[in-house]
């Protein structure tokens, strides 16, 4: 049901965007008629609630089409999800389990992390992943992992490559909000 709610509003929230995007696209094609009378521009602003129409929904799919791509899908309803890069997202469900889903892990259930522009650095669910470590190194390009027993053993390794400590790891949601919200929130599905 939530994810049902979430999808509605989302619509609505494509709705306002795709009319607010299609008043400053009227706009700027009216203004560009009026300095260039024999230019596309003209021609088109002539017909103006067809150009405002047809702009409108022409931005309405294209938002719709981007809020299921890698740069826009954030989850529904009680799912989310964070890019990382390289096309890869972390994911949460329910508020309080994060985790990776790929096909040689199934999910790998992780508690805070870190990332960068190539690598993913968690704590995992040692309760989730059985005995596969506490830490795991993912590396973003190339789909390795690499997991650590304990956090001594991946402190060793962290110290000589300079990765971050566990001390800088944050929660999902933490992640969650730095990237989706802001501009992002408001001018994106």
């Amino acid at each position: 049901m939530e994810v049902l709610f979430h999808f509605v509003f989302e619509l609505i929230k494509i709705s306002i965007l795709g009319v607010i995007y299609a008043t400053l696209t009227f706009i700027a094609i009216l203004i560009i008629g009026k300095f260039k009378p024999e230019s596309w521009f003209a021609s088109v602003s002539k017909k103006k609630f067809r150009l405002w129409f047809l702009s409108g929904l022409l931005i309405s799919i294209g938002l719709f089409v981007f809020m299921f791509s890698y740069w826009g899908d954030h989850g529904l309803g009680d799912s989310a999800r964070v890019s990382v890069g390289h096309f890869q997202v972390v994911k949460e469900i329910n508020g309080n389990d994060a985790y990776i889903e790929k096909e040689k892990y199934n999910q790998l259930g992780i508690k805070n992390f870190a990332f960068d522009n190539d690598n993913l650095y968690a704590e995992t669910q040692r309760d989730f992943n059985g005995e596969k470590g506490d830490y795991v190194v993912w590396d973003l390009r190339t789909d390795e992992w690499t997991f650590y027993k304990t956090k001594e053993d991946y402190l060793i390794v962290a110290e000589k490559n300079n990765y971050p400590k566990p001390t800088e790891f944050e929660e999902f949601f933490e992640h969650y909000k730095r990237h989706w919200n802001g501009w992002r929130f408001w001018l994106l599905p």
